[in-house]
């Protein structure tokens, strides 16, 4: 009874003071054997599933847990069981708990977060589930790695008081494997826990707009947070783009009407970031033109969008010497960024100045278009792909999902945002993520580019093999001491380039796939899950079949379905 008082108290007091929200059914608590496992972000989790889910369940805990008094303390207003994961006896003892009927609650990771993603996943859990065809019961933590009770550090973000979300996800049950031995039946139930984690992760994510994610970043990343950088070499706060977004896209609203294509024509800059958010912002949806297209692929371009606006920048067309791809436009009308910046009125900065401050409306449909892009033109003509929010934002969760991703990486994006590799993973992706990101405006640059990576201490690298074999080709071997990720994506990585990569930098480049109908990414290589030779796994969400074709005795033609479809 005191137990129950205390535990009342204290989830009132994590709904006043952390705006706890549970979202999702209760259903999959009446399972007769439960197993409820979580993401681990801070030393508030249990308590959190403690004090939240109507139900007494046991916690099985790490032996060393219990020696901090603080944490017995902690521990005495639930049912615990103490385990020593390097007792071989430990998983016994809970399938026995499990098998009596008890709910049980179980980390999967074993260890809280220290980068604010996913951590390794132990097979342990996994058996368990098995073992006891006991129902499995996802519950999604996101917010306690934002307080001051999380491991994360460095420029991971912390807050006093951050908004918690419990989201409680169907259950699901992890069959035993029935071949091989008793160690490879007990790694792939631990891959299917990993991948269920993974999907966990992903389908908790919010359905919103694509500058609604960006708002979002900002509150959770602060206005001063440095971000972004091009050619200038100007560091870009979160604020500060939230000022230019607002400021573009006030002046653009101006020049067009409500729900119009509006083409871009401009490289790798903080301005075309600031008009994608910009123009979402206020109901238009920007059209991505290649600028090496020439006239022809242009005029295709903006007839097959109805584009009949296009913006770009005179500095621009004369220095790639557009003008002859310009001149090939039919009724299509031109404005200049710097025309735009110069219409910049007093009353246009002071509506800047306070609308940056005002809480959003949750308007805007996550379904409705949120870019068009242009396919290479492998299967002819290119094609024009409308792109949802919900479509683009999905595929960046996905990818987060999978891919560890903090504020403490830097992306080098030399892919021009006309491609989608270049705009969801070498963009978006980033400054959704807290990670911050150097837009260079071509990636054929291939001495220049290695020498930014070492410059300014990126990260992340994306890239073509193509592009890859040619800055390997050019590189010094300290150039990429600072990398942790090497995405490739767009054709396939030859064996040479990857031998390269590895042998010159000690680097595993992570093979992907992609396509622009899906956003693109498809599958990609992680440091868990990783095949030589392969483009790695289905990214969560995603459902694919192979359909046989005619004179084609190996493999078949691939058909997808998901949320970033």
């Amino acid at each position: 009874m005191f137990k129950t008082f205390i535990r009342f108290i204290l989830r009132g007091l994590f709904r006043l003071l952390f705006r706890l929200r549970v979202e999702g059914g209760l259903e999959g608590l009446r399972a007769e054997r439960l197993l409820i496992i979580a993401n681990h972000e801070s030393f508030l989790d249990g308590l959190l599933l403690g004090v939240t889910l109507p139900l007494d369940p046991v916690f099985v805990v790490h032996t060393g847990v219990t020696r901090s008094r603080f944490f017995r303390l902690i521990l005495s207003l639930v049912d615990y069981l103490a385990v020593d994961p390097t007792n071989p006896m430990a998983m016994k003892t809970i399938v026995r708990l499990v098998e009596s009927g008890r709910p049980v609650v179980i980390f999967p990771e074993g260890r809280i977060t220290n980068t604010g993603s996913l951590m390794k996943v132990y097979d342990g859990p996994a058996f368990v589930a098995a073992k006891t065809g006991a129902a499995v019961l996802p519950v999604r933590l996101d917010g306690p790695a934002r307080s001051w009770f999380a491991r994360t550090s460095g420029r991971y973000p912390k807050q006093f008081l951050p908004r918690i979300t419990l989201s409680i996800l169907p259950t699901r049950h992890i069959a035993m494997p029935e071949s091989g031995s008793a160690r490879q039946r007990r790694r792939q139930a631990g891959e299917a826990m990993r991948r269920l984690m993974q999907e966990m992760v992903f389908s908790a994510r919010p359905r919103q707009t694509l500058f609604a994610a960006f708002r979002d970043a900002v509150l959770i990343h602060g206005r001063r947070r440095p971000l972004l950088e091009d050619m200038r070499q100007i560091e870009i706060s979160y604020g500060e783009l939230l000022r230019m977004a607002l400021g573009l896209g006030h002046v653009t609203a101006r020049e067009t009407r409500l729900g119009e294509t509006v083409g871009l024509l401009l490289p790798n800059l903080a301005a075309t970031v600031a008009l994608l958010f910009g123009l979402s912002a206020r109901g238009r949806v920007p059209a991505l033109l290649n600028y090496t297209a020439g006239a022809e692929g242009l005029g295709h371009a903006c007839a097959a969008a109805g584009v009949d606006t296009v913006i770009t920048s005179r500095r621009f067309v004369t220095a790639a010497k557009l003008e002859p791809a310009l001149a090939g436009l039919g009724r299509q009308r031109l404005l200049y960024l710097e025309d735009l910046a110069a219409g910049v009125g007093l009353f246009d900065k002071l509506w800047v100045l306070f609308a940056q401050y005002l809480p959003m409306a949750k308007g805007g449909d996550p379904e409705s278009p949120a870019v068009v892009l242009f396919t290479s033109g492998s299967e002819g003509k290119p094609k024009g792909v409308v792109l949802s929010h919900r479509a683009l934002l999905a595929n960046i969760a996905q990818i987060r999902a999978v891919i560890d991703l903090s504020p403490e990486d830097k992306f080098l994006n030399a892919l021009p945002m006309f491609h989608s590799f270049g705009l969801t993973g070498g963009t978006l992706l980033p400054l959704l993520s807290g990670a911050s990101v150097f837009l260079y405006p071509s990636p054929l640059h291939y001495r220049v580019i290695p020498e930014l990576a070492y410059d300014r201490n990126c990260t992340v690298l994306l890239g073509t093999g193509t592009f890859l074999a040619n800055y390997a080709r050019f590189a010094h071997p300290y150039d990429f001491f600072r990398l942790r990720h090497v995405i490739a994506g767009a054709e396939k990585l030859s064996e040479a380039v990857r031998a390269t990569w590895f042998e010159k930098f000690g680097i595993r480049i992570l093979e992907g796939y992609g396509a622009t109908e899906t956003a693109p990414v498809l599958a990609v290589n992680t440091p868990m899950a990783y095949r030589s030779g392969s483009v790695g796994q289905l990214l969560p969400g995603i459902e694919a079949r192979l359909r046989s074709v005619p004179g084609l005795d190996r493999g078949g033609r691939l058909h997808v379905r998901g949320p970033n479809v």
